[in-house]
């Protein structure tokens, strides 16, 4: 261990860090290294608080207790969880962790899987208030319309699957008055059209941006959203 550490402290790295001198946090000044120590071992630091390193020890997205978390950044975790209701009927463009965590929070959950292994994975771990539809997600076509061939209208409509800007512009009948849509990592540059498409449907946008359970980069999350929405934004 001690020989590890000695190395770190020899990595150019650790160079940079050393010439970053300290750096403010509130009214007190702090080396480098020991503010990053106090971010990744402190139980109080985001990393932790957010449940960020216990997905990594677990291996799932999750809380600092376990509990299930979509694969989205903490940001849009958050607002989810305080404004899900348990009579909201949710649509989800594909399937997984989110899925249970959905189905905890409204009161039905309909989501499509293309990915058939993956599917039969899922299909047997969801409880009753979700019905699960295995969809091949050739582009444009059937997978993209999935919400609106179930002939029902949803609250929520989480798009987190493929052919995602195709799955946004053919949701929108799948909506009810109050529905809204989320599209997630919506920073990516092909994603951009669902924004000119949902503004030209009278649709708001409101973005969230933080870390994701096991990642390390930024990432967004939009919420598309009309006046007297179910979100109540």
């Amino acid at each position: 261990m001690s020989s590890d550490l000695h190395q770190v402290a020899k990595s150019p790295q650790q160079k940079t860090i050393n010439q970053l001198g300290k750096v403010s946090i509130g009214y007190q000044k702090y080396p480098w290294p020991l503010v990053l120590y106090w971010f990744i071992f402190k139980s109080k630091s985001q990393l932790h608080s957010s449940g960020w390193m216990d997905s990594l020890k677990r291996g799932y997205p999750c809380r600092p207790d376990g509990t299930i978390v979509p694969w989205m950044n903490y940001s849009t975790i958050h607002f989810l969880e305080e404004r899900l209701q348990k009579d909201f009927k949710l649509f989800e463009f594909g399937s997984g962790y989110s899925t249970l965590f959905y189905a905890n929070l409204v009161h039905s959950v309909t989501s499509v899987e293309s990915d058939k292994h993956w599917f039969k994975t899922v299909k047997g771990s969801v409880p009753d208030n979700v019905q699960l539809i295995f969809q091949a997600d050739e582009q444009d076509d059937n997978y993209c319309r999935s919400a609106i061939q179930t002939g029902q209208r949803y609250d929520v409509i989480i798009i987190d699957g493929k052919d995602r800007v195709n799955c946004l512009k053919q949701s929108l009948p799948a909506l009810t008055d109050r529905g809204v849509i989320l599209l997630d990592d919506s920073e990516r540059d092909d994603y951009q059209a669902a924004f000119q498409f949902t503004a030209q449907h009278s649709f708001r946008a409101l973005t969230f941006e933080g870390l994701k359970p096991n990642d390390i980069e930024m990432r967004r999350s939009t919420i598309f959203y009309r006046d007297k929405n179910c979100f109540q934004i």
